[in-house]
């Protein structure tokens, strides 16, 4: 994997990957500190990032190739200093269900 094929933006906001060639956008929120809810339509993946979850998750998605993707995010977790970050498909925050009185 080249580096050269992604770069990062700072959107005030958050990280922002994108991939120079096909100019795929991945934004990534800190599941702890960011009120995330995934945006329908759009794929997400999860990474540990030192004991905090992030979520990444692509803008515009439009059947690109899943290499693409999960490429961001292992070049994301090498920018981090971390390439054994977990890497997985499920969110990792726990569902709380409300019981019935």
């Amino acid at each position: 994997m080249q580096t050269t094929n992604y770069f990062l933006l700072d959107d005030q906001e958050r990280d922002v990957i994108v991939h120079g060639e096909s100019g795929l956008r991945v934004h990534v929120f800190g599941l702890e500190a960011d009120n995330y809810a995934p945006a329908p339509g759009e794929l997400h993946i999860f990474g540990d990032d030192h004991g905090e979850w992030l979520a990444f998750e692509t803008e515009g998605w439009s059947s690109e190739s899943m290499q693409i993707i999960t490429g961001a995010v292992i070049w994301y977790a090498h920018c981090l200093d971390y390439s054994e970050m977990n890497i997985q498909t499920n969110d990792p925050r726990p569902v709380f269900k409300l019981r019935k009185l």
